[in-house]
């Protein structure tokens, strides 16, 4: 029997297919403004690819409610499940997507006990740190050599206003490395002081797209004074999950 799940991002639509309890088909797409067509071509790219049909199918993300089919259930539960199948031992969650980010608490059993989730400002998001790097133009000899520079302070955490901030340091002769490791450290900041509001974790699930960053990692066990683990394909977390519950 095959159990799909299909998350609905804001940024990309995730797909992922399990055969028994073993992952069978996984795949990414833009979301282009309209998840909902996304999906709907995401399942049907399945059905044109692979000759087993799926049986169960549960979509989660923001444009779950108006899928026309299959078991909806909200991206906290989905992301909750897909983590604790990775990391059952760690209860604390960090999904930092294209336009929000949650953290959340589970239980020893995989049960979500609370959280709490920023979707009101780009601050600290996903979109956040790709409007700015794509602004900059880096290469990936500047990007290296952020990992060593002195960091920046960008006191700005509004898009707009952090862009405006970025410009005029490289208006006045400051480095790109340096620029760019102040915007992951601020961003890490952040990200640190939201996640600590719920608590204090001794280690920490990184998920969604933001996870690859591996500078902000960086910045962010040292602003939690502990460490982060990251699952093997972390934007995946949630379509996984879902497959788990359908």
């Amino acid at each position: 029997m095959r159990r799909a799940g299909l998350d609905l991002g804001s940024v990309n639509t995730k797909l992922v297919v399990l055969d028994q309890e073993e992952r069978a088909y996984c795949r990414v797409i833009p979301s282009r403004f309209d998840s909902v067509q996304a999906g709907i071509a995401l399942l049907k790219e399945y059905s044109q690819r692979e000759e087993e049909k799926i049986d169960k199918l549960v979509v989660t993300g923001y444009g779950r409610v108006n899928f026309p089919e299959g078991r909806v259930i909200t991206e906290i539960t989905c992301q909750g499940r897909g983590c604790h199948e990775d990391f059952p031992e760690y209860p604390f969650i960090l999904d930092l997507g294209g336009q929000d980010a949650k953290v959340i608490k589970k239980n020893s059993v995989g049960k979500i006990v609370q959280f709490i989730m920023n979707d009101k400002c780009a601050a600290g998001t996903g979109r956040f740190l790709d409007v700015i790097l794509k602004g900059l133009d880096l290469t990936s000899a500047e990007m290296d050599l952020a990992a060593e520079a002195k960091p920046m302070a960008i006191n700005s955490m509004c898009t707009v206003f952090a862009e405006s901030e970025v410009i005029t340091m490289l208006a006045k002769g400051v480095p790109k490395p340096e620029v760019v490791a102040g915007l992951f450290k601020s961003t890490a900041k952040r990200l640190a002081n939201f996640v600590q509001s719920m608590g204090q974790p001794e280690t920490l699930i990184f998920t969604g797209g933001g996870a690859h960053y591996l500078l902000l990692v960086k910045f962010l066990e040292q602003e939690l004074k502990g460490s982060i683990v990251i699952p093997s394909e972390p934007e995946l977390t949630a379509a996984f999950g879902a497959a788990l519950l359908a």
